[in-house]
Parts: structure tokens; sequence; C-alpha cells
């Protein structure tokens, strides 16, 4: 690889062993794909130090008492508790206070202890062209696909390259890499952000680790679509970025996005595909003990949504609903009376979070002394088909997917109800 004089320095350890350290496993991670050199990042999303593995909290201690800073705009990655307030959701004591260790070695490092999956709608909003790194693959494919930045999936580099301010020129970061692989002709109009779910998790199956590029939809999607979109694209495919011509800057039609022509074969995508999603997420005897909505952590606009859809009603005895969001969001919310109207229903409004990443997950930390022992639950409602996924795979529950307005529904009655009534 071709590294700047500093690249050099920092490797030599001539800055502290933190950026030897950090440069030493980018330039690991650049030659094992060979990158020619090093680009300039200008945000990170990066690794919380995930309190239900000792050892990622200790490992982010480790690099804050050592010294080590981030030197570009860094935001931290969802977290294994609700860090404000844990008691809501029956997380162990010494599993918050484990995460809150966590916490004080971003708060010393510099970063934004922001723990979301959507830190754009928590402010951080990095721009067309600009390379960064992420950890979250939700953020990657957001960035790289609407907001048109250049991102890979980084996992624990992303840490490195907020150290360093570097990160090797590959894949993503690479013009060659962001074209159309696969084409993708819509040929119904999704109704709601939880059918935009549906649509990709679909869609994802064929595309795997390609780039989806959508033609066809009725009317421009919205930013909360087009999350759900790709967040759903990433689970059931291995995808850093997606395209909507028009959408996803710079490809004004579909013609630019196959620069070297379109594919001879489309995916068909319809309202039969999304019936599949939601067919294939219900479970069980329909019985559950909670629903969920805020997968990904909801925008402002979606806590909109769930204040009118919860206002005057009530959540059924014996069930409980989490809202869950960034802490920044939920603020925002609170001072618009969105959360009061929430919690008055009887939600929960929870950040930090979701039922995936805390304890109720299976894959609990093997120290005994945290006390991690995830509750038996009869199922989970929720609208997200990323978060029924890794319910699915990691809670080791039935889940039972539909939209927002119907798993809001099924919270007030106790009664699960589907999308789609049976035909």
């Amino acid at each position: 690889m071709n590294l700047s004089p500093r690249d050099e320095e920092m490797l030599e350890g001539r800055h502290g062993e933190p950026l030897r350290k950090a440069m030493e496993g980018l330039v690991t991670l650049g030659r094992a794909y060979n990158a020619e050199d090093m680009v300039d990042i200008g945000y990170a999303h990066i690794h919380a130090g995930m309190a239900m593995y000792k050892d990622d909290v200790e490992l982010m201690e480790e690099l804050a008492d050592a010294g080590a800073k981030v030197v570009v705009p860094s935001s931290d990655n969802i977290a294994n508790a609700d860090l404000v307030n844990w008691r809501q959701t029956g997380a162990p004591e010494s599993l918050a206070r484990l995460q809150n260790r966590a916490a004080g070695a971003h708060h010393k490092m510099g970063s934004a202890a922001a723990f979301t999956c959507t830190p754009y709608w928590a402010g951080h909003w990095p721009t067309w062209n600009m390379h960064m790194v992420s950890i979250e693959s939700t953020v990657t494919i957001f960035c790289n696909s609407v907001l048109g930045a250049r991102s890979n999936r980084d996992g624990f580099f992303a840490v490195y390259a907020s150290m360093t301010g570097r990160y090797p020129r590959f894949g993503y970061h690479l013009d060659a890499q962001r074209q159309g692989t696969h084409l993708v002709r819509v040929e119904c109009m999704p109704e709601s952000v939880s059918d935009f779910s549906a649509l990709g998790f679909h869609v994802g199956r064929s595309v795997g680790g390609g780039v989806a590029v959508f033609e066809g939809f009725a009317r421009r999607p919205t930013m909360d679509e087009m999350d759900a979109l790709g967040a759903a694209l990433g689970t059931s495919g291995g995808i850093s970025m997606f395209i909507v011509p028009g959408v996803t800057p710079p490809y004004a039609n579909t013609e630019e996005a196959f620069p070297n022509g379109l594919p001879n074969d489309a995916i068909i995508a319809n309202e039969a595909g999304i019936r599949t999603t939601y067919e294939h997420f219900t479970e069980g005897d329909g019985s559950f003990d909670l629903v969920h909505v805020g997968c990904p952590h909801a925008s402002f606009e979606e806590m909109k949504d769930y204040a009118q859809l919860l206002d005057g009603k009530r959540v059924k005895d014996g069930i409980d609903l989490w809202v869950t969001t960034s802490r920044s969001v939920r603020n925002m919310a609170r001072e618009a009376g969105y959360v009061a109207i929430m919690e008055k229903a009887g939600a929960k409004v929870i950040s930090d979070t979701c039922p995936m990443s805390c304890h109720f997950a299976c894959t609990a930390s093997p120290d005994p002394k945290l006390g991690v022992k995830p509750p038996v639950l009869r199922g989970i409602v929720l609208d997200s088909a990323k978060q029924a996924k890794y319910v699915h795979d990691m809670v080791r529950c039935p889940v039972l997917l539909t939209s927002t307005e119907k798993a809001i529904e099924s919270a007030v009655t106790g009664s699960f109800v589907p999308r789609f009534s049976a035909s």
C-alpha cells in the first residue's frame, strides 16, 4: 500500500501505541483487499462496547485509558441496555452498570455516546462523496444509498479509523463498486414503512451482496421508507448499497446506475413478495408478551405517527409495548408532547437498545456475575423484517410480523392483527 508520511509515522509508533495499533489494523485490512492507498474519512459510527461481552467493554476502556481519541466526528452504535432508564426494560443492574462503563470510555475518547443504529436521525448526517466508516450495516446502507456518502461494512475497524482519520481505499470507496448489479422492477407501491421492510427482505434474498437498482416506484419513497428498505435488504442479503434513481446521488436514471448496460433479467417486486415476508415471519400460535416498533431506531416522524396511533388508547394489561429510538429523538419527541401521549397509553419509550440487542438475546455474556438471564417469551409482535429475523435468531422466540398500525392495534387489543387478512 502507498501510505502517506503521517500514516507511516503512526504505523511506526511515533504518535503513541494506540495509533500504532490502529494503523497496523487498517494496513492489514487494506492489504487483504488490495487497497492501493488510504483515504481521509469525515465521519465514523463505531462500536459501542457491548456489555453482554465484558471483553468488549474492557477493550474500549483500554483504548481510552491509553489516551486514544477520535479525530473525526464519531457516534456510537446500539448498546445492550437503556442507560437512561434501564429498569423499564427489566435489564439486570449489573448489565446497565457495565454498559455505563463503556459509555465512560467513549466520553473519554471524545465520541458522541448516541448508542443508536440511526445516528442520522440524531444529527449525524454525512454528505455526498464523504468517505466514512460504520460498524452498523443499516448506517452503511443509508449513508451510501440515501446520502451518497462512501462506506463499507467495517466492524471494529471503524474504531481504528475514527482514531486515525484514515481508511483503506477499497470496496464502496471506489466508483467501480458503486454501480448496479441487479435490476428490481417494482410492480406495486408498498403502502407503509413496514411494507418497504418486507419488500427489502424479499429482494435481499436474490441480490445477496450486490447492488439492487429499483425502478417503478409510483412516488418518491420517504427517508423512513428508504431506511426500512435498506435495513431489510442488508438483513436477508449482504448488501452495502442500493440505488433508487432520482433519489440516490448522483444517479438520475436507471441507465446511469448500469454504466456497462442493463441486465438481461430483472427481479420482480410485487405484492406477492411482500406477503411472502409477512408469512415467513408469522410463527407460533399467535400469542405474545411484547409488541415492538422502532427498528431501525425510530425517526421523529415515526414517533409522531406512533403517538397519533396511540392517542386516547390503552395498551392491554399483560402486554408490553416498546417504542425504541435514539435518546436525541426521544428528547425531541418528549418536547413535542409525543412521549407523554405514548406513555399515557402504556407504552415504554426506550433508547440505546432494542429487543435483539438487550438482555433478551440468548448470546449472553459467559460471566455469571452479570446475572444476564433472558426471559421466556411466548412471542413478539414486530413491524420490521430486520428485527423479526434477529429476534428469531437471537432471542429465539416466535415472531409475528405485521404493519406498524396493526402492531399497535395488537398491543391495544391483546390479539395479533396480521398485515393481510387470510385469503
